[in-house]
């Protein structure tokens, strides 16, 4: 039972990172297409690039060890964590991003 409770956990995080990777991959290419194209007049930016670019930012802005609260909460809530990461910060960014886009 263990060795199909360890895979599902790593399923599961495979597919919460590549979730995550294409929704934030989309909410930069949305908020790119509201305030860089029409500022700086650059092509639009399609959601695969985003990806890349995100990642590529997201690598070099990572900042390194854990944080000392992080050591100390479980696998799951660190997992709970991620999940929240990788979905809700898009979702937020998008939120404010359309209300700034209203101002426009």
């Amino acid at each position: 039972m263990k060795v199909f409770a360890a895979l599902g956990i790593f399923v599961s995080l495979i597919v919460a990172l590549v979730l995550g990777s294409i929704f934030n991959g989309y909410a930069l290419s949305v908020l790119w297409g509201w305030f860089i194209v029409p500022v700086f007049h650059l092509p639009a930016l399609t959601v695969v690039p985003a990806i890349g670019i995100a990642m590529v930012v997201g690598y070099l802005t990572r900042q390194i060890g854990p944080d000392v609260e992080e050591k100390d909460r479980s696998s799951s809530e660190k997992m709970a964590r991620s999940f929240a990461h990788a979905f809700f910060l898009p979702l937020f960014a998008l939120f404010f991003g359309w209300i700034v886009h209203l101002f426009m």
